[in-house]
């Protein structure tokens, strides 16, 4: 019997999801002078700023950086929701370590290439890598429902 890393997986993310806003935030800043807007960071003002005082390679990495960190947030709940399913339902922990961890790779991959890639013909592997990362968790939601719906059904 394996150990159960799966739980440690969500401060994982939560970290991986940290990371593409802190660099945006850090090349924005030294494109910049050093200045960041902290009094409404998210502003569209604040934005428009940054479009007209930053190169505008600089400027559309940060804006793919914090797309990539929003996604990372926006997906979190679904991350969350699958791991905890998969607890709940005592799936082994081969199967929650390894859809986990490859979870948890895929977003790296993912985030490398929102930050990065900037042609189009590019741009769909970062698609099917957020598709097989997704289909990864649904996967997990589903092994667990089923056995769940199983553990119910029986007794």
């Amino acid at each position: 019997m394996s150990l159960n890393y799966s739980i440690y997986g969500i401060p994982v993310y939560w970290l991986l999801s940290l990371i593409p806003h802190s660099y945006g935030l850090s090349i924005i800043k030294n494109a910049n002078n050093g200045y960041w807007e902290n009094r409404n960071p998210r502003g569209l003002d604040t934005a428009a700023m940054y479009k007209k005082s930053v190169p505008a390679e600089i400027f559309g990495r940060f804006e793919r950086a914090e797309g990539a960190h929003k996604n990372g947030m926006e997906n979190m709940p679904l991350f969350i929701g699958a791991v905890i399913l998969g607890n709940m339902a005592n799936l082994d922990s081969s199967t929650l370590n390894t859809v986990v961890g490859s979870y948890l790779v895929l977003r790296v991959v993912y985030t490398a290439l929102y930050i990065y890639v900037t042609k189009i013909k590019y741009s769909y592997a970062r698609t099917g890598t957020w598709f097989a990362s997704t289909s990864l968790l649904l996967y997990l939601i589903i092994k667990a429902g089923n056995k769940l719906a199983y553990q119910t059904g029986s007794s």
